[in-house]
């Protein structure tokens, strides 16, 4: 008999809870760091060893999103447990016809989407867009779901949850038979607000909302302190609040949990939550790592923003499928990523150039769409060079290498210290000796913060006779948060503008300031409408580089 290396497998709090928990459904809104990818790997254990040759979906908003993310992560969970890829498990095929492994009751036809285990039991990689496989014509015994958040509400009740409905005779007598277990950072503004209504029936008993936030508040001021004996004391007063805090099922099985890192801190070092507290945005780390829900702006600047409507997914499914589930390859991000990018047409970009954080808006200009496809930013120190190396690096393999520079005239044209060129002089530089050929867009003299109020609200206007402006929902995250929360405001003359008091504020990130949103206005103003009665002509640009 051969016995392998045993290590001993520790749990934390939300995780025991969770697998002890006689469940039917669940939904975990757990931020980054609590283990949610290894809850992920618990449960299909649990389904591996109670439910053989059972089949079920695991889904996700994109195909990308399952590859580089969910896939590589429950791969080391399920490691964790003792399950080997290519020994225990196949992921986009099946077992070697010669290995005679079973295959689920009811077994999809292809395997190109599929994760086979040693004893028939199977999960299908469905994406919402079209990457991965379908839910049309399955027959599945349950669906696990991760981010959440993301997911289009509606079309996973019209194309997952009718499948739900194999192998009654066989499994269901099982509570989590037919089960959705969903995983999710927070969901923040209308996306993903489905999610926390599935914890309404615990507010029916008290009110863990209003716990929750109190124990947040002490563990903010915990990570912010240096003094030991101050976090101690935060650290017993965390502790009791804690106690009142408490997850369990509701009549019909549904279990609802909420968790963060400090549920995790016997497995995450103390260093990690300080690291994340600096090098991630405010909003980042209160509402993904210590898992606050969020509030809004409201009549901020940019009202007719709707995530809804202006936002899409698009990610490059054939490039994807050539990876063939190498994790190494995956891990590699750039432009042959993103399907929305048409790589024979020039780029569009504008930047905002600050004292703590330089902001870069890339976009590109379709017939019928102005189409943005990502943001990037570097901060302080970091600045010209920098941001430049990450614009050509993330697009080293579009064809096109023109790329029209939208300048910031105000601010861009100022001189670094000790020296003869501006910082737009600099950044063009070295786009230029990276290959790229730049075109300059001089917009003149910059519109009142009226007419870019009144810009943006045409543009964003549901029933707008303009072109149509569309953000490419992963890429433009930070870009789509900022203007989330750019504040409006009315100046002496009673003419609205845009409240920028947060770039001069420390305690707010500067990635969630207004600077994301001064490149977005810069876009905006090249978009060829009524209000500035002026359309930069593109086609006698001055030529800067070739």
């Amino acid at each position: 008999m051969v016995v392998r290396d045993t290590k001993q497998l520790k749990l934390n709090k939300p995780q025991l809870l969770s697998l002890l928990a006689r469940k039917s459904s669940s939904t975990s809104v757990w931020g980054r760091g609590t283990g949610k990818s290894s809850d992920i790997g618990n449960l299909i254990d649990g389904i591996v060893k109670t439910m053989p040759r059972s089949c079920w979906a695991i889904v996700g908003r994109t195909y990308q999103q399952l590859l580089t993310r969910t896939l590589p992560s429950t791969i080391a969970a399920l490691e964790r447990l003792g399950y080997y890829r290519g020994v225990h498990f196949f992921v986009g095929k099946s077992a070697p016809e010669n290995w005679r492994w079973s295959l689920p009751y009811q077994s999809p036809l292809a395997f190109k989407h599929f994760i086979h285990f040693f004893n028939g039991t199977g999960f299908v990689l469905i994406s919402q867009d079209g990457g991965g496989g379908s839910a049309r014509g399955l027959n599945l015994d349950g669906a696990i779901t991760d981010e959440t958040l993301l997911l289009d509400k509606e079309k996973y009740d019209d194309e997952v949850s009718p499948t739900l409905r194999a192998n009654k005779d066989r499994f269901g007598h099982l509570k989590i038979h037919r089960g959705h277990f969903h995983f999710t950072s927070m969901p923040h503004g209308d996306q993903g607000r489905w999610i926390l209504d599935q914890g309404k029936y615990l507010l029916e008993k008290y009110d863990f909302i209003t716990l929750t936030n109190e124990m947040l508040d002490l563990q903010l001021k915990f990570v912010d302190s240096r003094d030991k004996e101050y976090r101690l004391r935060l650290w017993r007063d965390i502790l009791e609040i804690k106690k009142q805090i408490r997850f369990y099922p509701d009549k019909k099985g549904l279990y609802y949990s909420e968790a963060n890192i400090f549920d995790n801190l016997e497995n995450i070092p103390l260093a990690y939550l300080q690291e994340q507290r600096d090098v991630l945005t405010e909003f980042t780390f209160l509402t993904e790592v210590l898992n606050k829900r969020p509030g809004s702006v409201e009549a901020g600047f940019y009202p007719m923003l709707d995530t809804k409507r202006h936002t899409y997914d698009a990610y490059n499914n054939d490039y994807l499928n050539g990876l063939e589930f190498n994790l190494k390859k995956l891990s590699v991000v750039d432009s042959r990523m993103d399907g929305d990018c048409e790589s024979a047409l020039p780029l569009r970009i504008a930047v905002d150039w600050g004292t703590r954080i330089s902001t870069l808006t890339i976009a590109q200009d379709l017939p019928k769409e102005y189409r943005f496809l990502k943001g990037m930013y570097v901060k302080r120190p970091k600045l010209i060079k920098d941001l430049a190396e990450l614009f050509t690096t993330y697009y080293a393999y579009h064809l096109n290498k023109t790329v029209y520079f939208i300048q910031d005239n105000e601010w861009g044209n100022r001189r670094l210290p000790n020296s003869d060129v501006t910082f737009n002089e600099e950044f063009v530089r070295h786009l230029r000796a990276a290959g790229w050929r730049v075109l300059v867009v001089d917009l003149g003299r910059v519109a009142s913060p009226q007419v870019r109020y009144q810009l943006a609200h045409a543009l964003l206007s549901p029933d707008s006779s303009l072109k149509k402006v569309s953000f490419n929902r992963h890429n433009c995250k930070d870009v789509l948060t900022a203007m989330s929360l750019a504040p409006l405001r009315q100046n002496r003359k009673g003419e609205f503008e845009k409240d920028k008091s947060s770039e001069r504020r420390e305690s707010t990130p500067a990635e969630e300031a207004t600077h994301f949103t001064d490149t977005v206005d810069l876009h905006f103003a090249t978009i060829r409408n009524p209000i500035t009665n002026s359309t930069p002509d593109f086609s006698d640009m001055v030529l800067i580089s070739s």
